[in-house]
């Protein structure tokens, strides 16, 4: 019984001989040379992508300070605070789906345009009527790394700046959209979900 079945594994090894030592397929400098090319160009792509992805601070950290900045990054509460709202009813936004996004939105320095940049109070904006201004309150109770930082944002003019602060920018068009998009509906549905508690 043993010789039956070591003769049926060396007559399977035999009758398939030619796929484990094919003459045709012979590793060249050619071949290795294409797979070498292969492997560097998606290391170049690989670093290209991670080098375009990434977040630029220089400028924003520049504007908003190293707390404001350590805030957006690693905030443990950040709560939306609206005018609609009183101080007991802000709304959290911890772990609340797009907050990456917000926090990207607002620490990469593509994202302002730095030539509207001016030292004027966010007050003076947020006090007109036409505005529609919202607060981040930024807090980090826990590891206590950061002190409390509160950031004013007119959604309709893409004017941020700090709330306590004499200077201000404006985020790009594509930034205010996204801006206003995300807080506008939170603050809505939130404000919603409190009056038909």
């Amino acid at each position: 019984m043993t010789d039956s079945s070591s003769d049926t594994g060396t007559s399977t090894i035999q009758s398939h001989a030619d796929k484990y030592n094919d003459p045709r397929a012979k590793i060249t400098s050619r071949g290795v040379l294409i797979g070498v090319v292969i492997v560097l160009l998606g290391i170049i792509g690989a670093a290209g992508s991670i080098y375009a992805r990434r977040t630029r601070l220089e400028k924003t950290t520049e504007f908003w300070g190293e707390a404001t900045i350590t805030a957006l990054q690693l905030a443990e509460q950040i709560e939306l605070q609206t005018a609609e709202l009183d101080d007991d009813r802000a709304i959290r936004l911890s772990g609340m789906p797009g907050l990456g996004h917000l926090r990207r939105a607002l620490l990469d320095e593509r994202n302002y345009r730095w030539d509207s940049q001016q030292t004027s109070s966010m007050a003076e904006i947020c006090n007109s009527i036409e505005s529609d201004c919202v607060e981040l309150w930024l807090t980090d109770p826990t590891a206590k790394r950061i002190p409390p930082i509160e950031i004013a944002l007119d959604l309709e003019t893409g004017w941020v700046g700090p709330v306590d602060g004499e200077k201000r920018v404006q985020v790009n068009e594509r930034a205010r959209s996204g801006l206003k998009h995300f807080l506008g509906t939170i603050a809505t549905f939130e404000q919603k979900r409190y009056d038909h508690r």
